[in-house]
């Protein structure tokens, strides 16, 4: 009975094997432990988890990596993972609380239904969010470059981060950036001057901004200093002058200024200070206090004029803590005359009249310039042209006969080659008198051409007697006598 109860469970075991799937989530393994990146991590931050995963099977799988802190999950992207390949599967999560905390991890395997290959438990501990602060330490201002400012930023304690540092000029109706930069700051305080340069009318503050690049502060890092514009309520301006209007080296300069107090606080008594272009002062004067809502108007006497060309004369109002300046424009002369409202005129009609006299002088020269040009070009061709003429008279000719119409016809003495008679339109060849020379001289040659003749192989020279051998049966035959170094036909007899 047992046995047959036993052979029953290895019958349904056998018989249901086959068709139990196998999944594909048995074949991935864990590569390493779950590593956390990114640390230290304070509230606010982001969490990286990382883990490896390797499929041995011989079938690709999909999976991804699921994090849960404290009831809160985060997924990572699903990944394709090949047979025999491993690869890195990531989670992010956002820490929004302060603490050490449990991390329950699980790798999953997208099929049909999500199921879980392997999980494991971690660790982590979030600290409190850091803290970043702005000071503003100190402003100083030059009448020549502006404001520049000495500020400061503090990192609590954890990581370097990366900021954004801005610098504005604050009205009451907006605000200007003056500076901005991007800084990545250590734990700690840091300093820096800041060149701000002139402040824009109104500005009553300068404020620093420190903005976090991709993180987040429990603070608002921002600190300001108020200040006096130059031009926010004080105000200095020409009233006349200069005077002379364009004065020389060395002349007595008189102009007259205005400084006005539109803000709603008294100021002391300062000073004036005038200075040109090349930054050489020209006098220093004393300046009125100046109450609330009105103006004061004094004389500048500069005793010595000292540019030659135009400057920019500054006149810069120094008054407690409170700096304003203007600007003008002197153009300098090195005479006694003012340029402004002179007698000088122009005697446009003499002016005109010399231009049109100039012209036709321009005019003239060119005309000139070319009819000899004209007359060496006529001249040159002239010239060849004769000495073409002169080499043909010259050119010697000679009478030949057409060996059609008999005609005589004239050639160049030395011509050879194709010749038209004009008459019978016959093409024919004439030879040159060398050329026929040449031809007589060879059919003289051929007429006193020497012979020899013998019935064996010796045969005499005809001209000096000389014996030599000349096969017979090689004869005729040319021969050259060894001795008079004659050339003659050896013939058989």
């Amino acid at each position: 009975m047992r046995m047959q109860r036993t052979l029953t469970i290895l019958l349904i075991i056998v018989f249901f094997l086959p068709i139990t799937p196998i999944t594909s989530g048995d074949s991935a393994t864990q590569t390493g432990d779950l590593i956390l990146r990114n640390g230290p991590w304070h509230v606010g931050d982001e969490i990286e988890f990382s883990i490896l995963v390797h499929n041995s099977g011989s079938e690709a799988i999909s999976s991804f990596l699921e994090v849960e802190i404290q009831g809160e999950y985060s997924n990572g992207s699903s990944v394709q993972i090949e047979s025999g390949n491993s690869v890195e599967l990531m989670s992010v999560f956002s820490g929004q609380e302060s603490g050490t905390f449990v991390v329950n991890w699980t790798v999953n395997e997208v099929s049909e239904n999500t199921t879980e290959i392997f999980s494991g438990v971690a660790e982590v501990m979030i600290s409190n969010q850091q803290s970043l602060f702005a000071e503003v330490y100190s402003l100083d201002y030059d009448y020549e470059n502006g404001y520049s400012i000495n500020w400061g930023a503090n990192l609590s304690n954890g990581k370097s981060r990366l900021i954004n540092a801005g610098i504005y000029f604050v009205s009451s109706e907006n605000q200007v950036l003056a500076s901005e930069m991007d800084l990545l700051l250590e734990p700690g305080l840091r300093t820096s001057n800041t060149m701000l340069g002139i402040a824009p009318e109104g500005t009553n503050k300068i404020e620093v901004i420190l903005t976090p690049i991709d993180w987040t502060t429990s603070t608002i890092a921002t600190d300001s200093q108020d200040i006096e514009s130059e031009i926010s309520g004080l105000t200095i301006g020409v009233s006349s002058g200069p005077n002379p209007l364009s004065p020389t080296i060395g002349d007595v300069v008189k102009i007259t200024v205005s400084i006005a107090n539109n803000g709603d606080l008294d100021v002391g008594s300062g000073m004036i200070i005038a200075v040109d272009g090349q930054k050489r002062m020209l006098g220093e004067f004393n300046a009125p206090s100046v109450k609330s809502g009105s103006s004061q108007t004094i004389e500048l006497t500069l005793n010595e004029w000292m540019s030659t060309s135009t400057t920019t004369l500054e006149l810069i109002w120094i008054m407690d803590n409170y700096i304003t300046k203007t600007n003008l424009e002197i153009a300098s002369s090195n005479t006694n005359e003012l340029v402004e409202n002179s007698n000088i005129s122009v005697n446009w009609m003499s002016l005109i009249i010399g231009i049109f006299i100039a012209l036709l002088v321009v005019f003239g020269v060119r005309i000139i310039s070319v009819k000899n040009e004209t007359e060496h070009k006529e001249t040159k061709t002239y010239s060849a042209r004769t000495q073409k003429i002169d080499e043909k008279e010259e050119t010697e000719k000679r009478s030949i006969d057409c060996p059609s119409c008999s005609k005589l016809l004239q050639v160049p003495e030395n011509y050879s080659g194709q010749v038209k008679c004009p008459s019978c339109l016959t093409q024919f060849s004439a030879k040159s008198d060398s050329n026929e020379q040449e031809e007589t001289s060879e059919d003289e040659g051929l007429v006193e051409e020497l012979t020899a003749s013998s019935e064996d192989d010796i045969v005499g020279c005809p001209k000096c007697d000389q014996v030599l051998r000349v096969p017979y049966d090689k004869r005729p035959a040319k021969a050259r006598c060894p001795a008079c170094k004659c050339v003659f036909n050896a013939l058989a007899i």
